[in-house]
């Protein structure tokens, strides 16, 4: 199955959370035993990028998973506070197994993501 498309806006200076729901169908999809992860970068190709949260997730039968940035979201080299305002690329992927030694990995989420410039700084 494909994954499905939703472009977010995240706005520069503040915590960003969204729930997503999980769904095979109708139904919510049974998300025990997997892990979400998901990155935001500046373009598909860029080696720098801002992992999403996943931590509040339950990882359960009603198939919800929370993906949160926090303001001062640090990239993957561990520089806080660096997302500029401007468009991003982001993708959330589920998956079985260990990272590094997954047994099944599925893209379920993509799309383009702008951050709005903050002027209370």
């Amino acid at each position: 199955m494909s994954a499905g498309i939703y472009d977010i806006t995240i706005d520069q200076g503040s915590d960003f959370k969204l729930t997503l729901v999980v769904k095979d169908g109708d139904s919510p999809r049974n998300l025990t035993d997997y892990t979400a992860r998901g990155h935001l970068r500046t373009s598909m190709d860029t080696a720098t990028y801002f992992p999403f949260d996943f931590t509040d997730s339950t990882y359960d039968s009603n198939g919800t998973l929370i993906m949160k940035l926090p303001y001062n979201a640090p990239d993957n080299h561990g520089h806080a506070g660096h997302l500029t305002d401007g468009n991003y690329f982001y993708d959330v992927e589920i998956y079985k197994g260990s990272e590094g030694s997954e047994t099944e990995v599925e893209r379920i989420l993509q799309g383009k993501a702008k951050v709005t410039r903050e002027v209370t700084r």
